[in-house]
């Protein structure tokens, strides 16, 4: 038996994208107590699904200047959507940029 591991969903991705995931990877989705969602699986399964292109909703509150900087310094695209911006790259990539900007807002807003 083979030990199972887990990678954080990022909060902003759509469900079929999620689903897509699970079904491509050969992953399951836990919730833990905390409320946070976790795919779970094979370590190789989990270090390909980094590798796959997503688009996530931007969290409210960064500035034009935020985005702009964080898409520049990370390997991702900005998008235009129904539900408003979105980050477009890999999940890999796109996780590095949503900590980013959270930090930037934080620094902006003294936290």
């Amino acid at each position: 038996m083979c030990a199972k591991h887990t990678m954080r969903v990022l909060s902003g991705m759509q469900p079929r994208q999620v689903d897509e995931m699970i079904s491509k990877y050969h992953l399951n989705m836990l919730q833990t107590r905390e409320g946070l969602l976790l795919f779970e699986g094979e370590l190789e399964d989990l270090r390909e699904a980094a590798k796959h292109v997503v688009d996530v909703t931007l969290p409210p509150g960064p500035n034009v200047s935020e985005i702009k900087e964080t898409v520049n310094k990370f390997n991702i695209q900005l998008k235009q959507s129904d539900e408003g911006p979105q980050f477009h790259g890999t999940l890999y990539d796109i996780n590095d940029a949503i900590n980013y900007l959270v930090d930037i807002m934080k620094e902006r807003l003294n936290m």
